[in-house]
């Protein structure tokens, strides 16, 4: 069963603002950055169940190759999953899921 995706601004905006730094940093890194993102989120829509809860009902997708957590909520009642924020495992993730 697919879930129907949302990815809320701050999501976008975290998105955006790694690509930034990455891109900075190297020319094509920013842009491997979100590929490597765009592949957790796609496994996030296909089987959102397969994360266990992390920090209350959020959930966890991990990136490969770079150290940021994919953060979402899934509500299986309505098939919705809502990506939260992406963000660099270095952030207190409790501070910053608290502005989802």
């Amino acid at each position: 069963m697919s879930f129907e995706l949302r990815i809320t601004s701050r999501a976008e905006a975290d998105i955006v603002a790694a690509f930034e730094w990455y891109e900075a940093r190297s020319p094509g890194l920013g842009v491997a950055f979100v590929r490597c993102v765009d592949a957790a989120i796609e496994t996030i829509q296909r089987s959102p169940t397969i994360f266990r809860p992390r920090v209350g009902d959020f959930r966890l997708a991990t990136t490969a190759r770079f150290p940021y957590g994919v953060y979402f909520l899934v509500n299986e009642r309505t098939n919705l999953v809502s990506v939260r924020r992406v963000l660099h495992f270095a952030r207190n993730r409790e501070t910053y899921l608290r502005r989802a």
